[in-house]
């Protein structure tokens, strides 16, 4: 498919220009990989590539040194008519010959070459198990509308990228899009998680207690709200454990209060701790003062808090879903991601098992092993975008 507008004999003579688009992503797994790209792209010394970013104020923050074409969008294109004409004004401004949306929809008709990253699970891969955390089925329903919406947005692309086989069968699935059009890109953890020395986390001593994180932000379908649970079902099979939660949410917002609440209501209120965010920078500090990393959610395509708990030795504990499974393989104990009992009994014989607790970490790092770094990744951005920009995706 060729975009109207595009001279498919233009070539860049010296330096291909290429737009970043990073402007819908406020937090989460997309901007870490959003700011990875961005820091690995501006500490390229191949000066092959002449980079322009629109990002949002959070990846801002996130970007290591400064850029001269760094354009913040303090609104998201996806609720903000203003924010989608002033990227089609940069697209016009700068005349890419390639426009790179890290993880879309962008929410804009861009008339360059357009490669799309998606990381919405929701419109790959979603099943009923996570829609009912949403609520009533009016709730539903309506986001059922929304990822149609949202759905239409993502198809505006020339060629996509994935983190993930699940989601790239989930586009030809859901969207109609053939595999031949999707690439799939693993996602990984960040330099700050790989150049720290491997060191397994050991089994707390007699009298220490058991500190298991879930290191995330709010968002339904990770399934934070079974946590008070698990807490009252481990009191109940082992009241002489002394273990504590630790989640990372930012104390102001409602869904800490409820989260707070559901502890209180069930008597394991001292048993939840609450750090607040953290940064990428702070994450590994967090990592290592925790003993197991808990990972119940219902939906993801690849997050990186499963390398990132990897790379510091941190046995992890989650949903034995697919996509869990394929982003950890041997390096995780599973429980029945809907029943408080099942994670109990898990974390209960992950910890009572010396062997298998050291297995674990040990198949992490392998696994870790397999996945490509962030230059890697950032390498192999670059030749769906180099090959884009050649036609060859777009043939």
């Amino acid at each position: 498919m060729i975009h109207p507008g595009y001279n498919v004999n233009q070539r860049l003579e010296s330096k291909l220009k290429v737009l970043v688009n990073a402007t819908t992503l406020t937090k989460g797994g997309g901007l870490q990989v959003a700011a990875s790209f961005i820091n690995e792209a501006l500490g390229d010394n191949s000066n092959s590539i002449r980079w322009f970013f629109a990002v949002s104020p959070q990846v801002g923050a996130e970007i290591e040194g400064s850029s001269d074409f760094c354009e913040v969008f303090d609104a998201s294109p996806a609720k903000c008519k203003q924010a989608r004409s002033r990227l089609l004004e940069l697209e016009c401004k700068h005349n890419p010959d390639v426009v790179f949306t890290i993880f879309g929809p962008a929410y804009v008709k861009f008339t360059k070459p357009h490669l799309s990253g998606l990381a919405n699970g929701w419109l790959t891969h979603s099943d009923w198990q996570a829609f009912r955390q949403l609520g009533s089925p009016v709730q539903i329903l309506i986001a059922f509308c929304r990822l149609a919406y949202k759905a239409w947005w993502a198809r505006h692309a020339d060629y996509w990228v994935v983190e993930a086989e699940v989601a790239r069968q989930g586009l030809k699935r859901r969207l109609g899009i053939s595999n031949d059009r999707v690439a799939v890109i693993s996602n990984t953890c960040s330099r700050v998680f790989r150049e720290l020395p491997r060191e397994p986390v050991g089994l707390p001593g007699k009298g220490e207690k058991l500190r298991i994180v879930y290191l995330t932000s709010f968002y339904k379908h990770k399934n934070i709200g079974i946590i008070p649970f698990v807490a009252a079902k481990l009191e109940e099979f082992q009241p002489s454990l002394k273990f504590e939660f630790v989640v990372t949410l930012p104390r102001d917002e409602n869904d800490w209060t409820r989260l707070e609440a559901a502890a209180r209501a069930l008597g394991v209120a001292d048993r939840l701790i609450n750090v607040g965010p953290v940064s990428n920078v702070e994450a590994p500090i967090l990592y290592k003062e925790c003993h197991i990393a808990f990972m119940p959610s219902l939906l993801e395509t690849f997050s990186a808090n499963y390398p990132e708990a990897m790379a510091m030795g941190c046995p992890l504990v989650a949903s034995n879903r697919e996509f869990a499974k394929n982003c950890c393989g041997d390096a995780a104990s599973y429980f029945d991601a809907e029943s408080a009992i099942s994670a109990a009994r898990t974390v209960i014989d992950l910890i009572s098992d010396e062997s298998r607790w050291y297995e674990q970490i040990d198949a992490g790092f392998k696994f870790l092993d397999a996945l490509p770094d962030s230059g890697q990744r950032y390498t192999e951005y670059l030749r769906l975008i180099s090959d884009l920009a050649k036609d060859d995706l777009r043939a």
